[in-house]
């Protein structure tokens, strides 16, 4: 037996439709599944970038002060670009919070981000 991967990431959401509504119209993911019969009482919800469903992030609703306390405060989650400049600038465009623009790193280009709660991601792409 051995561990292949990662499946999901779970986000904490204040509100399941506002945080799909940003997931999909700022940074372009997919509805993977939208269903209330996975987690009785709870709309099991996952998105993923556009035609990769390998990773899912999981938008949970906070039904309790523990879940309440977790909305914002996940690590930084690292996504990967094949142009992290114009991935930004279009992130931009679409009014998501830049804390850092893409700069050139030993690893490529980075930049970083915030989501509608206040997470953070880091978006890498290819050195140009």
């Amino acid at each position: 037996m051995t561990i292949l991967r990662v499946s999901h990431l779970t986000i904490y959401v204040k509100d399941q439709a506002e945080a799909l509504n940003w997931y999909r119209d700022k940074l372009g993911f997919m509805v993977c599944m939208d269903n209330d019969l996975v987690v009785p009482g709870q709309g099991w919800l996952t998105v993923a970038p556009a035609g990769n469903p390998d990773v899912q992030f999981v938008l949970m609703s906070a039904r309790s002060a523990d879940d309440e306390s977790r909305i914002g405060n996940n690590l930084m989650t690292v996504l990967r670009t094949d142009n992290c400049y114009a991935e930004m600038a279009r992130l931009t465009a679409a009014g998501v919070l830049i804390v850092d623009q893409p700069t050139a790193v030993p690893w490529g280009i980075s930049g970083i981000f915030r989501d509608l709660y206040g997470n953070p991601y880091n978006l890498v792409g290819p050195a140009r």
